[in-house]
Parts: structure tokens; C-alpha cells; sequence
């Protein structure tokens, strides 16, 4: 009998892992935080993970999240079609732009038809009225699976 429920545990283990891996919303999908930020003076979008980096590529699934850092922050992406919010609250207003509360966080989730190539946002920091810059315009580059 031991040797059957070890059989059942590892075949359902192995099913589990599997259904993760074929899944697009798999566990393992990465994930990108970008800050809106004032630095020496000037508002910018930053990659938390990297400052330098001026080009976030990401993949239809993944997830880009934004935190306004000390002021509330308007966003304007180009259309409803390459972004979905992670839950309810995230959803673009619209269909293409979103107003983030200073210190808060807006997910969004690259939907798994989205166009690939540029996406390039406008995010207007609302407290000293100026854009935020990101390399130049703030973008993103939607990249095949």
C-alpha cells in the first residue's frame, strides 16, 4: 500500500509542476519593478533593479509594476491592448491611463496577445507638474515568448 500512495503523491507532484510550467501565468513569470522617483532635481522612471538600465524588455505575462515615490503620478499608455491591471483597482482607467496615489503601486500584467515592439508611456508627476523622463519618453519593449 505504501508503494501505491508514493506512486499517487509523485504522479500528482509531477502533473502539478507541469501544469506550472505550460501555464502563462506560471509562478515562475518574471517580474519588473520600476520607481517614479525625483533624482538631483528631476523626475525620472527608474528599474529598481538596475538604475542604468534605460531599456526594460519584458514578455507577453510578465508583470511591471510602477510606485509613485513622493508625488501622485498620471499615466498614459498608448491603448488598452498590451496591459491588464493584477487585480480590479489596477485595471487603466479608460482602457489606457491611471492616476497613482504618492507611495502606492500599480501592477500591470503584459497581456499574452499584446503587439510586440515599443511601448512608450507618459507618467506626469502631478506635484511639480512636469513629466518624468526614462532614458528619453518612459518605454517599455514588448518582446516575443
Amino acid at each position: 500500500m505504501k508503494g501505491k500512495n508514493a506512486h499517487l503523491i509523485i504522479g500528482a507532484t509531477l502533473l502539478f509542476m507541469l501544469g506550472l510550467y505550460l501555464s502563462p501565468d506560471s509562478a515562475y513569470a518574471k517580474s519588473y519593478e520600476l520607481k517614479v522617483v525625483k533624482v538631483d532635481g528631476v523626475w525620472k522612471v527608474i528599474d529598481t533593479a538596475d538604475v542604468n538600465n534605460k531599456q526594460i524588455k519584458v514578455k507577453r505575462n510578465e508583470t511591471v509594476t510602477w510606485t509613485a515615490d513622493g508625488s501622485d503620478v498620471y499615466f498614459q499608455f498608448s491603448s488598452d491592448m498590451k496591459f491588464k491591471g493584477q487585480a480590479a483597482a489596477d485595471d487603466l482607467d479608460g482602457g489606457y491611463t491611471k492616476v497613482l496615489k504618492a507611495g502606492k503601486k500599480l501592477k500591470l500584467k503584459v497581456k499574452a496577445d499584446a503587439p510586440l515592439g515599443d511601448e512608450v508611456y507618459a507618467a506626469f508627476v502631478l506635484a511639480d507638474k512636469v513629466f518624468a523622463i526614462g532614458g528619453s519618453a518612459p518605454r517599455i519593449v514588448i518582446e516575443g515568448q
